[in-house]
């Protein structure tokens, strides 16, 4: 399968699902990790692996993102917003592959962190029959023009459906918070959008001592928020 946007802005062109990381024992979440516009699928299945999660099944497709021209920019252009909505779209149809009865989540570094949250954004606004427990963003910032709670506010059930979201999200203190500036703005402005429980992380600068106390936080935040270390009834 493959999805393109192609409009003199950015593209995100050959998305194909064909990397894994199976769970060891019962499956009991399924989540799609996505790679920066730098990198490659074999970065995001590097880094799951880290996390040593046995009961989530990590889905780590291949992207290419090219002329990202919102890449640190100050608007996103319509054309540019396609782009995202084609690779969100494509993160849905990955999920609803996916069993019923596991917790599906999403999450991604840099350019697949943007991504991660356009998703949860559609998936709030109902764009999919699907919403996220948890989502991730490592390193990213927010790609939405204007007000989150606006668009939130004026569309039926959405509140209801970014409640149930959790959301982990780093970036550096050099990244942009497109449209916020500073850490308040982000997190009231969520907030204010319905969004259940936002946890923000900013760092002044990413070294790999940095790195390793993210993933850490990251795999007690998720081992905290999905039903990965329940223990089966004795029988």
């Amino acid at each position: 399968m493959a999805a393109s946007s192609s409009r003199n802005g950015a593209n995100v062109l050959d998305l194909k699902c064909d990397h894994f990381v199976e769970p060891q024992g019962d499956q009991r979440a399924s989540i799609v990790w996505l790679h920066d516009k730098d990198g490659n699928f074999s970065d995001s299945v590097q880094y799951v692996k880290s996390l040593k999660l046995k009961n989530v099944n990590w889905i780590c497709p291949p992207i290419v993102y090219t002329n990202t021209s919102y890449d640190f920019g100050s608007n996103i252009k319509e054309n540019d917003r396609e782009a995202l909505d084609s690779a969100a779209k494509y993160v849905a149809d990955i999920l609803l592959r996916e069993p019923l009865d596991v917790v599906k989540g999403v999450g991604g570094f840099g350019m697949g962190a943007v991504v991660a949250l356009q998703f949860a954004t559609n998936c709030a606004l109902g764009h999919y029959p699907i919403n996220p427990r948890v989502v991730v963003g490592i390193n990213g910032w927010l790609s939405i023009v204007g007000s989150i709670t606006s668009s939130i506010e004026y569309t039926v059930g959405a509140v209801a459906r970014a409640a149930t979201q959790r959301i982990f999200f780093t970036c550096g203190t050099e990244d942009r918070l497109l449209p916020y500036t500073r850490e308040e703005e982000v997190l009231e402005s969520l907030g204010e959008a319905g969004y259940g429980q936002v946890s923000l992380s900013i760092y002044s600068w990413l070294s790999n001592e940095h790195h390793l106390h993210i993933r850490d936080m990251l795999k007690l935040w998720l081992e905290l928020k999905l039903p990965i270390t329940q223990t089966p009834p004795l029988r």
